[in-house]
């Protein structure tokens, strides 16, 4: 049955999309634990947008979020702030909207920002931003490498010698070396003439296109990079070194210290917050500002140093350190001693010279006992060594897939660290699918999964396995979510490893006024 009458004029559509996929959440989809969840969908757009309803993937989050949070467990919402449309949270009135279902679910949430804060959204930059400490970059030059060889205009593979600095001065250096216009070279000439403009324009060669065409007209970029191409492979020197000015220039001001400092600080005693945060098991929201900005880069910089702030490595999987190995040989050392030791024979000693076991001394060693019982118990309770179980919601998680490896360290997190779990929304309307966002894709559905739509060719590798007979009964569902749209309501896939029927189709659905109600007190309002 269509929705054929607007309930409650008063309540805005973004709210009544969050309200009714809310109920049908928390009385119908699985309850099972999970480690990976994944949200898919075709368009990078809302997953339904009418006069009655709106439902994006941040509402779908919140709603998933609140069912994931335990009272001695962190949650992490990384949101992206350059979501387009009408209720995107690029838009004052779809920030407001957003932010106020947050507020009234989690309350007591600690707020960053990451981002330069030069745009005209300044209902973001209330927030205080989050920071990176220069000096955790600064000893992980293998990190920065890997993004900056993601980032590469002309695909350079960046080694960690070439990534290493040590103050504002050298990184500067750094990424204006790295990544200004590249020196043409014979290779590079070579790897030129055998690109296709739009293979360049694709995420393949990173931020080219935010290096050579305005920061107001990134669209753009596929017209610049046809005519960069053109230029450096016809030679035509005066066009090419008035696009190598204005490349240069762009990279020099946008990574400035004044603008490195928006992302980065150098204070020996900084301290970003995260662990305060987590450790009293507050909620955290990270606004990312950074899409198709020159500072996408730090965006893989700050999910990885948020992650190392409050994973825990078990210790097997810890590099070893010099003290590691010096504790090892002393180690070795003192078990050789021990064992040129000499006792004396239990022989030797006669029954007159032991104490008598009295009930005292078998009290005694009781309590002993028992204490280290409880010692031992301690230990085991505290499994990840005081750090937190941690959910963490990765918004438009395929923006990141241009960072490979980056994108990769992302997705691997609950491999990495066993006190953490991800959940990613994922659109996937790609002309040309990169293996790293089909690798992503492929991992969060193997556990639990929510699929609003998806690209064909993933759907096919998905399935690829599945009997034919099931795969048939599956794109049966499929047909009959589509018609469930057309007919102007909300239908989706769920699917989750755990259960006997592991795929379920959803129907969201108006529902009763007392459930209605219930939800409406989750956020502090019943109105």
């Amino acid at each position: 049955m269509a929705y054929s009458e607007i309930d409650e004029e008063s309540i805005p559509r973004y709210k009544r999309g969050y309200e009714w996929f809310s109920q049908l959440a928390n009385t119908r989809l699985s309850k099972k634990d999970w480690r990976r969840f994944g949200l898919f969908s075709f368009y990078d757009a809302p997953y339904a947008e009418s006069d009655l309803l709106y439902l994006s993937p941040k509402q779908v989050m919140l709603t998933m979020a609140k069912m994931a949070k335990k009272k001695e467990s962190s949650l992490i919402l990384v949101v992206d702030a350059m979501e387009k449309g009408e209720m995107g949270l690029s838009t004052k009135q779809g920030f407001d909207q957003f932010i106020e279902l947050f507020n009234g679910l989690f309350p007591d949430a600690t707020k960053f920002y990451f981002g330069p804060k030069d745009t005209e959204r300044k209902w973001l930059h209330e927030y205080p931003s989050l920071k990176i400490p220069l000096s955790w970059l600064a000893k992980r030059p293998n990190v920065f490498s890997e993004v900056l060889s993601d980032a590469s205009p002309v695909g350079e593979i960046i080694g960690p010698a070439d990534a290493t600095f040590e103050d504002f001065p050298g990184m500067i250096e750094v990424l204006v070396e790295k990544l200004g216009p590249p020196s043409l070279t014979e290779e590079v000439m070579g790897k030129i003439r055998s690109t296709e403009a739009s293979e360049y324009a694709g995420e393949a060669v990173g931020l080219m296109t935010v290096f050579i065409s305005p920061t107001t007209a990134v669209t753009r970029g596929v017209k610049y990079l046809g005519k960069f191409m053109s230029l450096v492979k016809d030679r035509r020197k005066q066009e090419m070194k008035e696009v190598y000015l204005e490349w240069t220039e762009r990279v020099q001001k946008g990574y400035s210290e004044e603008n490195l400092r928006k992302f980065f600080d150098d204070s020996p005693e900084f301290s970003s917050g995260l662990i305060e945060a987590t450790s009293s098991f507050k909620p955290i929201l990270l606004v990312i500002e950074t899409r198709s900005t020159l500072y996408d880069l730090f965006l893989p910089l700050v999910l990885q140093h948020l992650v190392e702030e409050i994973g825990y490595i078990p210790p097997h999987r810890r590099p070893k350190t010099i003290d590691d190995q010096k504790s090892k040989k002393d180690k070795h050392k003192k078990d050789i001693d021990d064992e040129e030791m000499t006792y004396e024979s239990l022989d030797d000693i006669s029954e007159e010279d032991l104490p008598p076991v009295t009930d005292q001394l078998i009290q005694t060693m009781m309590e002993k006992d028992g204490d280290l019982a409880r010692s031992d118990i301690d230990i085991s309770e505290d499994e990840f060594e005081g750090k937190p179980e941690t959910v963490l919601f990765l918004d438009a998680a395929t923006h990141l897939s241009k960072f490979n490896k980056s994108f990769k360290f992302a997705l691997n997190i609950p491999e990495k660290f066993p006190n953490m779990s991800v959940a990613a929304s994922f659109f996937t309307d790609r002309e040309k699918i990169s293996s790293a966002l089909q690798e992503g894709v492929l991992e969060y559905m193997k556990e639990r999964a929510l699929i609003f739509d998806l690209h064909p060719s993933l759907f096919d590798l998905a399935t690829a396995r599945m009997p034919v007979s099931r795969k048939a009964w599956l794109i049966g569902k499929l047909q009959e979510m589509e018609r469930i749209r057309s007919e102007g309501e909300v239908a989706f896939l769920e699917y989750t490893s755990q259960e006997f029927y592991k795929w379920n189709l959803r129907v969201v659905e108006k529902p009763e006024i007392e459930a209605l109600t219930r939800i409406r007190r989750w956020f502090g309002g019943t109105k």
